[in-house]
């Protein structure tokens, strides 16, 4: 059996009760929620959802309203995770089986599940554990997930180093099938941050000055890749990206969660939040968009 622990210092605490408590401060905070009612039973609408992946000092509280949510549905079966691989690996990466040691408990990978999306797109996926080591894009999500529904559910993780549609295509049609095969409740949930705007990341078309001017452009620049979210459109939002060198770093990930949510029965998106790390810090050399939105039947 793989375990695999946690490995995304710096962006979460690894301590049980500093986690409780740092997502409880993302909750209450002046861009959070402010509350998260958690219920087992709910209407079980949600299929997929956008959430970010920065440290929870930056993004949590534009997360938290992805798990208030969440809660407010109900608890599915397994949450299928995917994430971008920020360490370079050339390809797309499942785990088919093991245990996710986390602050706040084991989580256990949907074995059954996971083989059989593995099996629907041998040509597509690739089974390695190692991959997952050190990639915080998925990590990140997991305490949320326990933060609402203590440790009853099962994660599929995946983590994508290539985004072209035709990938998407396949993993998400995949992940559908899988779901409906082996008649699991599942929610796919598509991690990203949008625009990574200023020097540090070698990515300024407004300027760095002055500051409200660049902050509209993000503003605009993410309004249109939400939009192609909202609209269910997963091609115009590849297109997008890839044709204007856009850096919203997991837009194959949200690519394929539209996908698979879609096939599973999806008809409308929500946005319920959206702000750039400069209106929670207030740091204007790296700015970086996160969004909140989810996918219902």
């Amino acid at each position: 059996m793989v375990t695999r622990r946690p490995s995304a210092r710096g962006f979460h605490p690894f301590d049980p009760q500093i986690e409780r408590d740092t997502i409880e401060e993302c909750i209450n905070s002046k861009l959070g929620p402010g509350k998260i009612s958690k219920t087992e039973k709910g209407h079980r609408r949600i299929v997929g959802a956008v959430s970010p992946h920065a440290g929870y000092i930056y993004s949590g509280s534009i997360a938290a309203h992805v798990y208030h949510a969440l809660a407010v549905d109900g608890l599915a079966e397994t949450y299928v995770v995917i994430g971008p691989s920020h360490r370079g690996y050339p390809g797309v990466f499942i785990m088919t089986e093991g245990i996710w040691k986390m602050p706040l408990g084991d989580i256990q990978v949907d074995d059954e599940l996971a083989k059989e999306i593995f099996n629907n797109s041998k040509s597509y996926l690739e089974n390695n554990p190692d991959v997952h080591d050190e990639e915080h894009s998925i990590e990140v999500q997991v305490p949320f997930l326990q933060y609402v529904f203590d440790n009853k559910f099962k994660i599929i993780p995946i983590a994508m180093g290539l985004h072209t549609y035709e990938v998407c295509e396949k993993i998400g049609t995949a992940i559908a099938e899988a779901a409906k095969t082996l008649k699991r409740d599942i929610v796919v949930i598509g991690s990203t941050d949008f625009t990574h705007y200023g020097t540090i990341y070698g990515y300024a078309p407004a300027g760095v000055q002055p500051i409200d001017k660049v902050v509209k452009w993000i503003y605009a620049t993410d309004g249109r890749l939400i939009d192609y979210i909202l609209s269910l459109e997963p091609k115009k939002l590849v297109e997008t990206v890839e044709d204007e060198g856009l850096t919203m770093c997991g837009y194959g990930p949200i690519a394929t969660m539209i996908i698979g949510s879609k096939k599973l029965g999806a008809k409308t998106a929500t946005l319920l939040k959206y702000a750039t790390s400069y209106d929670v810090q207030g740091n204007s050399d790296a700015i970086v968009g996160y969004g909140a939105l989810i996918l219902e039947k």
